[in-house]
């Protein structure tokens, strides 16, 4: 159940990606709602949890949205991973190490990917595409990681205890 409702999820999100939010553009930028609700799966179920998430949707995203396949996949299954590791035994109700931790990620991930993308096409113009796209896209995701972090919360809290009461069925 909880694999077919995160990839429900994450299949939302890429229709709205692909559409809804080309309508909230922000000086140019869309929101990376995917790399968000990422981090947020990552913070709540672990490393390895958020690594292979964080894979599937990226290649989501290189299906969707990519030049080339991979290089979304890669960098979302480092982020999902590197952002469940710390996390095992954090205090999930607190919402300000999901935003502190969705605006480093996001700043990480967008060098990232100038660097595995544009940097090999020669386009060097690093301080243009930080003031145009990197800090304007980690600004926005800021604002959005509280709601989508808030519903990832609700989402996996539904699961845990759906997957908690089948467990308790068959103890005796």
């Amino acid at each position: 159940m909880r694999i077919f409702i995160i990839s429900l999820v994450f299949f939302i999100n890429m229709v709205l990606q692909s559409t809804v939010y080309q309508y909230i553009e922000i000086f140019n930028v869309r929101p990376n709602t995917a790399l968000i609700l990422i981090i947020s799966y990552a913070i709540l179920r672990g490393d390895v949890e958020g690594a292979v998430v964080g894979f599937f949707a990226g290649l989501m995203q290189d299906a969707f949205f990519g030049r080339y396949i991979g290089i979304h996949a890669l960098l979302c299954m480092l982020a999902g991973y590197f952002c469940g590791k710390p996390f095992r035994n954090f205090y999930r109700e607190s919402y300000l190490m999901p935003m502190l931790l969705v605006g480093v990620t996001t700043l990480v991930y967008e060098i990232l990917f100038y660097a595995s993308s544009f940097l090999f096409q020669s386009q060097l113009d690093f301080m243009l595409y930080m003031r145009t796209i990197i800090l304007p896209g980690t600004i926005y995701a800021l604002i959005l990681s509280l709601p989508v972090y808030h519903l990832m919360y609700f989402i996996n809290k539904k699961l845990e205890s759906r997957e908690w009461s089948k467990r308790n069925r068959f103890h005796v």
